[in-house]
């Protein structure tokens, strides 16, 4: 198994509009997660982000505008907010970004 290209899996979560199997599977394998509807389930989204995330808040609303959905992951000193076409795009979005952001900020490996 090759280990996760986290940049291009943020990228096709960019572009993606929609349900996405292939998407839906690698987001499993990413995460060591079973194989779930992630980009058409608000409930598969929410479980990847306390399992990817614990304890940080999952928010979700609509923008000023009312069209578009977005989610917030709030938490230890963070806090990210994604805009997508969908509930669960957003959500899947806010997890990447704020894995990213854990990421940067974690202490460099002794």
């Amino acid at each position: 198994m090759m280990p996760t290209d986290w940049s291009a899996l943020e990228r096709r979560l960019d572009l993606a509009t929609g349900a996405d199997s292939d998407l839906d599977r690698d987001l499993a394998a990413a995460f060591a997660l079973a194989e779930a509807p992630f980009t058409s389930s608000v409930a598969d989204c929410r479980a990847l982000a306390e399992a990817a995330l614990p304890g940080l808040r999952l928010h979700l609303g609509y923008g000023a505008s009312g069209m578009f959905p977005y989610a917030s992951l709030s938490g230890d000193g963070l806090c990210v907010m994604s805009e997508s076409p969908t509930v669960p795009l957003a959500i899947l979005r806010s997890v990447m970004a704020a894995r990213t952001a854990r990421a940067r900020s974690a202490p460099p490996a002794a």
